[in-house]
């Protein structure tokens, strides 16, 4: 009899470590998964999430959408680098990267912090159509928005650089899902 009740007493606390373990897990998940960018009109996260990020240099595209995922790809080509999910940090400038198993290629790999989460670091985030929203400026003859990402490496402190361009802007906040194009050049 004591052998059972010490067994069930082990298989009861191995359970219970494994249901935390899951919910700690489903917590984190839903954090990425549940939540959206910041859509305020000062934001950065809007400007961030405006349209497609390019490097031509580099053949790089980094985009952040709306509705809290991120693509990154080769420009030329559209090869997916890693897709997932999205969290900015607006104080720290940071976009803290969640993805999922398999949605990230080995070229990729060394930007992984721990198993699926990964950061890149922004500065000179700068927007020139928004000195001139109230003005009747054409949006042709408005520099297109610049950032400079880090995305860092795990191993040591290199990573890679993009200086970006966004070409033009894609986000409409009240369009329903519908699209539209706005020319910077």
């Amino acid at each position: 009899m004591a052998k059972k009740s010490v067994a069930k007493k082990i298989i009861s606390a191995v359970l219970g470590l494994l249901f935390i373990v899951l919910v700690i897990c489903a917590i984190v998940v839903g954090t990425y998964t549940l939540s959206s960018p910041n859509t305020d009109i000062d934001s950065k996260s809007r400007t961030l999430i405006s349209g497609a990020w390019e490097d031509d240099e580099k053949d790089r595209k980094l985009e952040f959408f709306d509705d809290g995922t991120f693509k990154y790809s080769k420009l030329e080509s559209e090869d997916v680098i890693a897709d997932g999910y999205f969290k900015v940090d607006e104080d720290g400038d940071k976009i803290k990267l969640f993805m999922l198993p398999g949605h990230h290629t080995e070229e990729f790999d060394d930007a992984i912090n721990f198993f699926f989460f990964a950061t890149i670091s922004f500065k000179d985030l700068d927007d020139p159509s928004k000195k001139y929203e109230n003005k009747n400026k054409k949006i042709e003859d408005i520099d297109p928005p610049t950032c400079t990402f880090l995305i860092k490496n795990a191993k040591d402190s290199d990573g890679v650089v993009l200086n970006c361009v966004m070409p033009e802007k894609t986000l409409d906040l009240y369009s329903r899902g519908k699209k539209f194009k706005a020319k910077n050049r």
